[in-house]
Order: C-alpha cells, then structure tokens, then sequence
C-alpha cells in the first residue's frame, strides 16, 4: 500500500494537466539515471512509461539495458524481446539482447541475433565483435574463423579482432596460433594489458613460462589491479622455482579481492609444500567457508591436519570426501593411516583393503575400457560429470592455472556502457564535485579537503523536519542516505530501491512543507527547504526540477554558496547528458550504434554559451567564499573542457595551495600539462596524485611513459 501511495505522489509532481503523465518526460529522467549508472532508479522510471505506454519500444529497451548493468540477464533478454517485437528494426536491441544471451550460454541465439542486427546495420562493428565472441562460445570454429578474417580485414587497426581469434586458436588447442595473434594484439594497441595477458596465456598452456613472464609483468604494470594476472604470475613464478614471488602474488590477489577462492587455494597448496601447515590450513578454511562444497580443498586441509597431529580433524575431512567419491582411494588409504596411529587397527585394515580391493577393481575395469569401448559409451555418457568431479580430485594437489581473462573482454563484449562518457576516453580527468546525501570516494587522505560545516549549519538550522550536517569529506562511508549527512563528493551513487523511495518521500514531504510555508516571511528557511528538496531531486536524477529548485533558493537568498555551487554542478551533469543525447541522434541517422561518445569532444565551441553560465556560477561562489575549494577545482575541470588550460592550470594550483593533499587537483592539473605538452610537470603531478591515494596515476603515469 505504502508503494502505491508513494508512486500516485510521484505522478502529481511528474503528470501534465489533467493528471496525464508525461513520458517523455519520464523517459528523459530514465535515460539520465541509466546515463549515471542508477540503474535501480532508471528501471522505476521506464516502467511508468510502460505502464502509461505499452506500445513503445524504447522504454523496454531502455529498462533492458539496465537490467543487463545489474545482471538480470533473463529480464534483459525479456525486455529486447518486448522492444523488438514492437520495432523490429532497433538495432541496440539485437545488440543488447545478444549480450544477455550470451551471459544465459545461449550462443546459438546470440549469434542470430548479432546477424538479425547486421542486417539492417551492415558494417556495425559491436555486432561483428559479439557474433564472433558467440560463434566461439559456441564452438562453431569453422564460422568463427570465416568471420574473424572479415572483420579483421575490415577493422585490421581494432586489437578485438586478434584478440577474438587468439581466444579461438586456444579452444582448438593451436596455442603457436594464439601466441601469434596476441602478438598482433600487442603490435595494435602497446598498451593493452589483456593482449600482454592472452600471449602469457597461450604460453602458460605451453609450459613456456619463461615466456609467459614478462609478457605478465607487463600486463600488471599496465593494469595492477587485475587478479588473474597475479594468479598467473604467480603460477610461472610457481614453475621457476621462485615460490617467495608465488606467494607474494597470491597474497596481492587476496589483498585486492579477499573473497577470491583460487588464491586462497593455491597460496594454501604453495604454504603446504614450504613446510607452513598450519597457515595451509587457514587458507583452505576460507576456501570451505566460502564452498562449503570445495572437496579438493577439504581434501588437502586433511593432509595438513595430519601433518600437524590434528588427527580427527584429519579424519572428519576425510569421512566427507570418501562419503562423495566412494572410489576415490587415496583418501581410504590416509584415513586406514589416520585410523591406524588412533589405535584402531581393525578399522585400518578395513579401510586399506577395501582400497586395495578397489584399485584391483578400478585397474581392471580401466584394461577392459581400453580393450572394448563401445561397451562403456552409454555409461559414460550418463556419468561425465561425475568422472569430471573425480578428476578434479585426482589433480587434489595441483596449482591452477586462472582461465584467459580474455574470453570477456570489456572492449568487445559490451559496447553499450552505463557511463557512455567514459568511452575511448585514454586520458580521462576526475570528476566534479557536487552535493549529495552519500560520499562514495575512495579512501585516502583525501578527506580532509575543506570543513563546510558553516556553510551547511544554516541548511541544520533553517531546515524544518531535514536532517543536514557536515561532512567536508571527512567520513569515510557512505551517510545513510536521506537521514544522514550532507556531502561534498565527486562520486556517483547508485541508488537501490529503498533509497529510491526514501527519495521520493522527503520530497513529498518538503514539496507539502513550501506550500504551508509560502507565506512565510522566513526567506532563509525557505531558500533552504528549495535547496534541500534540490539535492534529493538530483539524487533521482531529476536534473531539471532540482535546477529549478536552485533557481529559486537563490532567488529567495542571493548571497546562497552552496545553491550557486550546487546549480553549477547540475548544469554540468545536464550538459553531458544533453550532449550525449545529441551524438546519440548523430549515430541512429548515421546507423551506427547509439553509445558511442568521446568525452574529451564536450569542449566543442558550440556548448562554449553553456560552460559559460556554469562558469559564472563558480565565479559567484568564489566570490562569496574564497576559499571554497571544490569551486576551484570544479571551475578548473570546466575550463579545461573548453580548451582553456592555461586558465584551468590557475585554478588547480589555487585549489592545491589551500590542500596540498588534494590528490584530484593534482591528477587533473597533470593531465592539463600533458595536454599543453608540458611532461615533465605533467608526470610530477601525477606521481603526487598517486602518493596522495590516486593511485589510477601510476598506471597512466607509465602507459605515458
């Protein structure tokens, strides 16, 4: 019930004359929300379009795209269909659905939908790419191959296509052949980690890892934070002898993602071989805490229990094995040991003899399969997966090579991206700072850039029924959202449904409070009510009444920093999603596909007006507070984006001389000395960036070296 009223509310404040609700509206806000990556938020929008309109295809498509972002792939499949069924011609939707598929291992569909979306877009180079990847997963090779050298013909500078094809050579086991294409990847495009990676690959599976080596040095140097990296570092430091370097690459994988259950696994297999029993059997408890089902695991942290003297601990893991792979003799051999130094004699040679019994058994049968085949097909097509399991136990004590991380690479399984602004952008500058109720940087020193608890007191105190407080990016987590505090922040929080609608009831509630109060004579309260009610409008993406709400505090207070900040920074955010607007009718007229974006090109002299009025918005904040940090700094990213870097260098030093530790200001003045061909200074600043908790820096700091 309290939904329904939540949504009827929503209407009034959204519907045009006659409580009809405005669509295009709704899919405006929609758009802007999937735009930002609030994918939760922009789904509850398009589905008011569905509900008012069904016959429109855009909306399903729209809400299709965000349910692939979250990972309904099913509901994203479900959706293209919907759109496609009312426009058969949408060529995203071919796309997008073809991308769900894939993720449901339906390649067969996939690769009809990939050539469904060829054909009213020929040349469509993310079709091309995902029809490739899908004939692969299919293993249709024969086709795969026809139509990589098509592509790769057409697109010989795009390294996908290598890429493609190098995955493609290690699925039909020609690893010379992928060596060779990764080779092409490399020569493409020098500084493209998962090239670096695949050739490593290629060479792992050739027990070449004196090859593999450099090529995964490489790759980490240029993507640090990539886990299967380090695992396959780690294996061909494994197999040279250097078991210090193995285990300092399974303990960065762990570092960087403390739940990843092969690096658990392996450092344990590693710490057992050195003689480290005890800390094995740590890291193969976190591998059962996290699969209970692990039975290699459980079988190895059995041995190490023996080893340490925990003998029934030793015998209970081994109770679970034998209890799943009753033919699985080692483990009755260890626990007839097991059983024998506990005093039980008779049961230890119930357990050996029934092993050895077994091995008779199991060596005659493997002499008779060999001899007569055709008579164990059938049974061996019905237990494949169960002789699959049994081999993952016969290799208990293997370390395990990470698969390709290049089979699901980003550049040609998803073209359509959330943050459409971020594509092809190789050089790209921090955000801009706004206002929000949620503070999603990154830790680091960044946090202690400027106390605006004076600027936000008079939001605590002028506000009647809002919870504001300060923050100046001293905290580290995120506020609790509408009940919390008031941020400075330069992330993009995604809302999910809960916030969503916690949303909408603050701004019922204030939008009820303006109209009691609007014969009040408290300007101050109300100025501070429409800026409040501003900040939640943002927040659900609703840019134009969040403007209009600013317009009006300032109205109401014309000395208001933070509203003058806050109106420049929704001017900003509006401007990306208007231009991307723009670029996206360029590409349907031009039929290519809808996403494609160079955010370095939103400096164009033909939005030169519209930076123009959020620059003067910073010129007023600055004015009013000197030493408003963010202004400078936003002001500096503003003017970069026009192409004016001197200006934009003045404004970053400035920024920096109030927080030295302002590792945004001196990434992004960085950058603008590169972009004025200034090196040297460009590659101090981004080393400083890096010191102070930027640590992105670093890796653009060697890729431009």
């Amino acid at each position: 019930m309290k939904k329904r009223q939540i949504y009827l509310l929503f209407l009034l404040w959204t519907a045009l004359a006659g409580a009809q609700i405005n669509t295009d509206r709704m899919m405006i806000i929609g758009r802007n929300a999937l735009y930002f990556e609030d994918y939760v938020l922009s789904i509850q929008y398009f589905n008011q379009v569905i509900a008012s309109k069904p016959y429109l295809a855009e909306p399903y498509f729209f809400r299709g795209a965000a349910k692939l972002y979250l990972g309904d792939y099913q509901g994203a499949e479900n959706d293209c269909s919907e759109a496609l069924e009312r426009n058969g011609f949408m060529v995203r939707a071919y796309l997008c659905r073809a991308y769900a598929r894939m993720h449901l291992d339906d390649f067969d569909g996939a690769v009809e939908d990939c050539e469904k979306g060829l054909e009213f877009d020929l040349e469509n180079q993310p079709l091309m790419q995902n029809k490739a990847v899908a004939l692969v997963s299919a293993k249709r090779y024969s086709e795969a191959e026809t139509h990589l050298a098509n592509y790769i013909r057409k697109f010989s500078g795009d390294v996908s296509g290598y890429m493609i094809r190098g995955q493609l050579r290690i699925e039909q086991g020609d690893t010379l052949a992928a060596v060779e294409d990764f080779s092409r990847a490399v020569s493409v495009d020098k500084h493209y980690a998962p090239a670096y990676a695949g050739r490593a690959y290629a060479n792992l599976l050739q027990e070449a890892y004196s090859n593999a080596l450099p090529d995964l040095d490489e790759a980490i140097r240029l993507d640090p934070e990539n886990t299967n990296y380090y695992l396959n570092r780690g294996l061909a430091r494994y197999h040279s002898n250097n078991l210090r370097g193995t285990l300092d690459d399974f303990d960065r994988v762990i570092e960087l993602d403390p739940n990843h259950i092969l690096a658990y696994f392996n450092r344990g297999l590693i710490r057992g071989q050195v003689g480290d029993m005890n800390r094995a059997i740590d890291d193969f408890d976190k591998v059962l805490w996290l699969d209970p089902k692990h039975h290699v695991a459980q079988y190895n942290r059995a041995l190490m229990h023996e080893q340490v003297g925990q003998l029934r601990e030793a015998m209970a893991d081994l109770n679970v094995i034998i209890e799943a792979y009753p033919k699985f003799t080692p483990a009755m051999y260890q626990r007839s040991e097991i059983k024998r130094k506990l005093g039980d004699a008779v049961g230890a040679d119930r357990d050996y003899f029934a092993a050895w019994n077994l091995d008779d058994k199991l060596k005659a049968e493997r002499e008779d399969r060999r001899k007569n085949p055709d008579k164990y097909a059938e049974e061996d097509s019905i237990r494949y997966a169960e002789r699959e399991e049994e081999r993952k136990m016969e290799r208990y004590n293997r370390v395990i090579l990470a698969e390709s991380s290049d089979r699901n690479l980003s550049r040609y399984d998803n073209p359509m991206r959330g943050r459409v602004q971020d594509q092809h952008v190789a050089f790209e500058s921090e955000a801009a700072f706004g206002i929000s109720f949620y503070d999603d940087r990154r830790p680091g020193p960044m946090r202690r850039a400027l106390d605006v608890s004076e600027r936000l007191n008079e939001l605590r105190q002028q506000t009647s029924g809002a919870s504001v407080g300060a923050s100046g990016g001293a905290s580290g987590g995120v506020s609790g959202g509408v009940s919390g505090m008031l941020y400075v922040s330069n992330g993009d929080h995604a809302l999910d449904s809960v916030e969503v609608n916690r949303h909408f009831r603050e701004i019922d509630r204030l939008s009820q409070d303006l109209e009691n109060r609007r014969s009040d004579n408290d300007v101050e309260g109300l100025a501070s009510m429409y800026f409040v009610r501003a900040v939640h409008y943002a927040l659900v993406q609703d840019l134009n009444n969040a403007l209009n709400d600013l317009d009006e505090a300032i109205a109401l207070k014309p000395d208001f920093t933070l509203a003058y900040f806050q109106r420049a920074h929704l001017r900003y955010r509006r401007l990306h999603v208007e231009y991307a607007e723009k670029q996206q009718a360029q590409d349907e007229a031009d039929d290519r596909d809808a996403f494609k974006i160079n955010g370095l090109e939103l400096g164009e002299s033909v939005l030169g007006s519209d930076y123009e009025r959020i620059v003067r918005d910073y010129d007023r904040v600055i004015e009013l507070q000197p030493d408003f940090i963010y202004a400078w700094y936003n002001r500096g990213l503003i003017r970069g984006f026009q192409r004016d870097y001197r200006n934009a260098l003045i404004d970053y030093t400035k920024a920096l001389e109030l927080n030295r530790e302002f590792a945004e200001a001196w990434f992004n003045r960085g950058l603008t000395y590169l972009a004025l061909g200034d090196r040297s200074k460009g590659s101090a600043d981004l080393r400083l960036a890096g010191q102070f908790g930027l640590y992105k820096a670093y890796n653009l700091l060697k890729r431009w070296e």
